[in-house]
């Protein structure tokens, strides 16, 4: 389908036509917009929410939430053909995937992110209506819904991804990566020889840029040549003003600035309200960002996506397109995959559902297995579930009949130690992670049946062409009134 938008703002126009756009007039930064963010969203409906006449802030100054909590925005948002959800969503995402061709951006003179341009004492992060999203959380987190740009020393390709970004004061906020996160690798190679960082935030950028932001891509890919590629055509990026990063012409807010190595300053930062639903990280030094420039659009929108446990609540389709990716890593390996999915409800990456035609002795074995170790599935994965064929994955009321009823626990259940895992995980110990042990255990639970003997209790099916002749003889009394 034709691109339905150019950037941010208008999206959420098209989603204002759509009747999916809700406008809140007059809520408070301090945990207001973060409650109402959280209240609509466990509803698995909540419309866009647009915050204005944000409490101590001129109107013009929005927030947005909420953004692709519908299947029909996920498809406005991602340029797909139609509304999908479940499993079709997933092949979907392969189908677009399967044809990619990566679109270097293109740079411009300028654009309506440079409408307003701040500088030395000029700078000030509080113009922004910054939200305190969680109750318990350590501080205003102007960086939910952004992108964090930076540039390998050595290479020269340029990066960016999703790490959470507070404010401290006026010109200074803490960027919170790990070391084994491109940007972790890229700054430590500034630090070595005492030099900072240059880095760039955008926020509020268009939602291919957000879905970019946190897929993982090989070391030397640009996300900005990934968005092209979901776009369709090349992201229009604009240089920088205090930093020679390309930024999106079209974002909302640009932070640039530069990070010193952590010795010379760090700041405290979090706790938290993280992607477990379980607040994470404490209160602990992290390095800092020396805000240098401020670029920002007339009546500029916060982009806000502050984590729930519901990880389709505040991304867009990122258990999807995991799940897709997990399937084309099997499918590149083992025969028999009919559908993979990411359980949203357990935080989006803990629990991976696989559904496999058996087609010899061993097969499904293989199968878990090659999801332990794949190189997208292996990160903080804690349950395998493997089920036969004729078992819809995305349906979460089918993968229960399947292991109340094709699992033995006696020998359908083993566990795989040494598993990686994240520091923020709530259930690793506190000793382990004290000495830099980020490894658990992952289950996996065959719900299949067992090859050898199959066919035995064959399940209680209707035909599809039994169903038809059903429907068509006697639909006419159940028609909606």
């Amino acid at each position: 389908m034709a691109l339905a938008y150019r950037d941010l703002r208008q999206y959420i126009e098209k989603v204002t036509e759509m009747g999916e756009c809700k406008v809140v007039e007059g809520a408070d930064w301090d945990l207001e917009i973060g409650t109402i963010t959280a209240w609509q969203g466990d509803t698995g409906r909540s419309p866009l929410l647009l915050f204005d006449n944000i409490k101590g802030y001129p109107a013009g100054y929005r927030v947005a939430t909420n953004l692709f909590n519908t299947p029909k925005r996920i498809a406005l948002a991602l340029g797909l053909e139609r509304e999908v959800k479940g499993m079709e969503l997933v092949k979907a995402w392969r189908a677009k995937d399967r044809n990619s061709k990566y679109l270097p951006p293109v740079e411009v003179e300028t654009g309506p992110v440079k409408e307003n341009v701040h500088t030395g004492s000029d700078v000030d992060l509080f113009e922004f209506p910054t939200p305190r999203w969680h109750e318990l959380d350590g501080g205003r987190y102007i960086g939910t819904g952004h992108m964090v740009l930076s540039r390998d020393l050595e290479e020269g390709w340029v990066n960016f991804g999703a790490y959470r970004t507070q404010v401290q004061d006026k010109n200074t906020v803490t960027v919170h990566a790990n070391n084994s996160k491109h940007l972790g690798i890229m700054r430590r190679k500034y630090w070595a020889k005492g030099l900072s960082c240059p880095i760039a935030i955008a926020i509020g950028e268009e939602p291919f840029l957000w879905a970019a932001s946190y897929t993982p891509l090989p070391w030397g890919v640009s996300e900005y040549d990934y968005a092209g590629f979901l776009k369709g055509s090349p992201i229009q990026v604009t240089k920088g003003v205090t930093t020679d990063l390309p930024i999106p012409a079209t974002a909302e807010i640009v932070l640039e600035g530069e990070m010193p190595p952590p010795e010379v300053e760090s700041r405290q930062e979090g706790p938290f309200g993280e992607w477990t639903g379980c607040y994470a990280g404490g209160k602990a030094p992290v390095p800092v960002m020396r805000v240098k420039s401020i670029l920002h659009r007339n009546n500029p929108i916060l982009m806000g996506a502050p984590p729930s446990k519901f990880v389709s609540h505040y991304t867009l389709a990122r258990d999807t397109h995991r799940a897709a990716a997990i399937w084309d890593e099997l499918d590149a390996k083992l025969p028999g995959i009919k559908g993979v999915w990411n359980v949203d409800d357990a935080g989006g990456m803990p629990i991976v559902i696989v559904s496999v035609k058996q087609l010899y002795a061993g097969h499904v074995t293989q199968v878990a297995l090659s999801v332990a170790c794949g190189i997208v599935s292996s990160h903080q994965i804690s349950w395998i579930i493997i089920v036969d064929d004729d078992i819809d994955p995305s349906d979460i009321s089918e993968v229960l009949w399947a292991i109340g009823q094709r699992c033995d626990p006696e020998t359908g259940i083993e566990v795989i130690p040494g598993g990686r895992t994240s520091r923020l995980k709530p259930s690793l110990p506190p000793d382990k992670k004290a000495i830099g042990d980020l490894t658990q255990g992952m289950a996996v639970i065959y719900a299949c049946k067992n090859y050898t003997w199959k066919d035995v209790a064959p399940r209680i099916t209707i035909s599809p062409e039994n169903l038809q002749k059903a429907k068509e003889k006697w639909g006419h009394l159940f028609e909606p009134r």
